[in-house]
């Protein structure tokens, strides 16, 4: 079988129209690969930036104390700028949770098992906080690195303060708050939970209810019986402390104190602690999964 080719003439204006095309595909590419950078030049290098995000990583230094840790000349802005532009970093305050002994833990990891199936909508959770009169407890504040669990300070019970105040609450509502001294013993206690405990069962003896209190010692003597602590009261306490301290707030008088935190409770949404309680399982859960460590909450 014979075959026969015929040649097709390509013009020259076909062949300007492809070799421009290609010039330009070829540039295009340059520019694609090639860094263009435009604004201040970075006075830190790859490597130093990340010996920076390392000393700032879950640590309470301060911009000054790792630029003095570090070879290069910079400012302290410099070192912000990098921290910053990481994205890694948060500044957040450290947050308060007990001080847990592997004993400790082993009780949790116990308490969270034993727990996974328990109806939280029955427990009263309490808890005693103090108030100052210029305003809460200041907070310790660190670089915390997103990528890492936060870190934790401990803290006592009792401090010390201005006043100090009992309250507990369920997800259908609040207990009356108690003013309590600062040096509370058992039968001090007891005769609280008789005055303000007893009265609000009472007025629901429909409703079986089981009462939790934390490990402070005059709720672990042979009379009264201590839970470990994983109480969304506390998630409560913050609440009620941003309120009373909203906008920079301080109090000339305890009687002032004591009317404000009064108000402020009784002014709690029951949506708000619907959603605290609601949030125990996932407490329970997630202390079951640290083998007894401290919840995120």
């Amino acid at each position: 079988m014979l075959y026969s080719t015929t040649a097709c003439p390509i013009g020259k204006s076909l062949v300007k129209r492809v070799a421009q095309d290609e010039l330009l595909t070829v540039v295009q590419g340059i520019r694609k690969n090639t860094a263009i950078h435009s604004g201040r030049h970075r006075l830190l290098s790859v490597q130093a930036e990340r010996d920076v995000c390392r000393k700032a990583s879950n640590s309470t230094k301060s911009a000054n104390q790792i630029r003095s840790e570090i070879p290069e000349n910079v400012s302290k802005n410099t070192i912000l700028r990098t921290i910053h532009r990481s994205g890694r970093f948060v500044n957040t305050p450290m947050k308060a949770a007990p001080c847990l002994q592997q004993s400790h833990k082993n009780e949790r990891l116990q308490f969270a098992r034993s727990n996974m199936a328990t109806d939280w909508n029955k427990i009263l959770f309490s808890d005693e906080k103090k108030f100052n009169l210029d305003g809460p407890d200041g907070y310790a504040h660190y670089w915390r690195d997103l990528r890492k669990d936060p870190m934790y300070f401990s803290k006592r019970n009792f401090g010390g303060g201005s006043l100090m105040v009992w309250a507990a609450f369920c997800g259908n509502g609040t207990v009356a708050l108690s003013f309590i001294g600062t040096r509370t013993n058992s039968q001090d206690y007891q005769q609280l939970l008789a005055q303000h405990l007893l009265p609000y069962l009472r007025r629901r003896r429909r409703v079986n209810m089981i009462y939790q209190q934390d490990n402070a010692s005059v709720h672990a003597s042979n009379s009264t019986l201590a839970y470990p602590d994983l109480n969304p009261v506390e998630n409560l306490w913050s609440v009620l402390v941003r309120r009373v301290y909203a906008n920079a707030k301080q109090y000339t008088t305890v009687n002032d104190l004591k009317r404000a935190i009064r108000a402020e409770w009784d002014g709690l949404d029951k949506s708000l602690l619907q959603s605290l309680v609601g949030s125990t399982p996932n407490r329970i859960f997630e202390v079951a999964q640290k083998q007894g460590g401290i919840p995120h909450y």
